[in-house]
């Protein structure tokens, strides 16, 4: 068991150490927002603070852990403020409120340590009889609670930012935050993960030490994958250098209050069909669907009217996206290209090109959500059809 012990206690020593040199890395990335990547940086730290719980009960006693406890009342609160970050600018005074609970519960621990922990010997095991005592129990039923609800909350405007996107942009590749999905269900899988170590707790109180050990052992791979991903993944405003954070922020804005309020456009009818009727002309005979960073904003620029007239005109009178609208063009293009007996010697990558995709990977997926099949898989079947005709 003392073996076991000690790979554990190297195991978190070597995570902590590494996590903090891997929050540096991300604040001091000079591509990246640091406005964005403090909350990133707050998420791993607060993390990180409670792995130092099996070293201080290894070299101290129980009564010290009490002071990291509250520190987990911040880590959801700032992945909640991460994902946000990335959809509107999160100033000071938005972001304090969410961070009350955790002082509250600070100053309450701080009295506990003086009311109770005095009336315990010091000792690096935790009593028994703390362990079942109902306050502890109410404390980690707190924390559980607030980290689902955040979760919960996190995974909503996530949610809410990826449709926003498809109404702003016809690639999002660079954009797509599908990793911080990953990020969301992966913090929830500590959290249930906790559940369940709490249980072994209860009914193993005198395991405490190695059960805590096992628990925090399993951020570490965790916490590399998430510095990994926060540094590779830049924000809208770094995806269009042509834009500024400002317009970028108010065109997401203008996007989800219009989505949350269902609001009808203002356009009256005649107004609308011209418009769907100009962006159809663009598309079909100016093709600017081939521009593989074509942007709302560059269509209604190409129209001379207001991107949020353009977004009503496509949503209402299309009843699609800006980004179906495009990327349907250019599957639609594809399909000639994989069909045109000119084309046939066109390699894949050659055709995803010439149909305004600018990657492999996405015109795969793109290809494969319109049409149910690869491009591959699209030009064998139309071939073994001619074949058979």
């Amino acid at each position: 068991m003392a073996i076991t012990e000690n790979m554990l206690l190297f195991i978190v020593s070597a995570g902590i150490v590494q996590a903090f040199f891997l929050a540096a890395l991300i604040f001091f990335n000079p591509r990246g927002d640091r406005s964005v990547n403090i909350y990133l940086v707050g998420y791993i730290l607060s993390l990180t603070i409670p792995m130092f719980t099996p070293l201080i009960q290894h070299f101290f006693s129980w009564q010290q852990l009490l002071y990291l406890a509250p520190v987990l009342l911040l880590v959801a609160p700032f992945l909640y403020l991460y994902v946000c970050s990335f959809r509107e600018q999160i100033t000071w005074r938005k972001a304090w409120p969410h961070f009350i609970l955790f002082l509250v519960a600070a100053a309450i621990e701080a009295y506990i340590m003086l009311a109770i922990a005095v009336h315990y010997p010091p000792s690096k095991q935790v009593p028994p009889e703390l362990v079942h005592n109902p306050w502890p129990m109410s404390r980690v039923i707190l924390r559980l609670v607030q980290m689902l609800a955040y979760i919960y909350f996190a995974g909503r405007a996530l949610s809410s930012y990826q449709r926003s996107i498809q109404h702003l942009y016809s690639e999002t590749s660079r954009i797509d935050l599908a990793w911080m999905r990953w990020l969301i269900n992966g913090f929830l899988f500590l959290t249930i993960w906790m559940i369940v170590f709490y249980f072994m707790i209860l009914k193993f109180p005198e395991q405490f030490k190695l059960i805590i050990l096992m628990n925090t052992a399993l951020v570490t791979p965790y916490l590399y994958a998430v510095t990994f991903k926060g540094i590779s993944q830049p924000t809208l405003w770094q995806a269009r250098p042509k834009a500024s954070r400002e317009e970028v922020l108010e065109e997401i804005h203008e996007v989800e209050e219009n989505e949350a309020h269902n609001q009808k456009s203002n356009l009256n009818p005649e107004r609308k069909d011209d418009l769907v009727a100009r962006i159809h002309g663009l598309m079909e005979q100016e093709r600017l669907y081939l521009q593989p960073e074509l942007t709302l904003q560059d269509l209604a620029d190409q129209l001379g009217a207001p991107a949020y007239q353009v977004s009503q005109a496509i949503n209402e009178g299309l009843q699609k996206t800006f980004y179906d609208l495009v990327n349907g063009c250019r599957v639609a293009e594809a399909q000639r290209l994989l069909l045109d007996p000119k084309s046939r010697n066109l390699k894949i990558m050659a055709v995803a090109f010439d149909s305004g995709f600018n990657s492999k990977t996405t015109f795969n997926t793109v290809f494969k959500k319109f049409t149910g099949l690869t491009p591959s898989e699209f030009k064998e079947q139309h071939q073994t059809q001619t074949v058979a005709v």
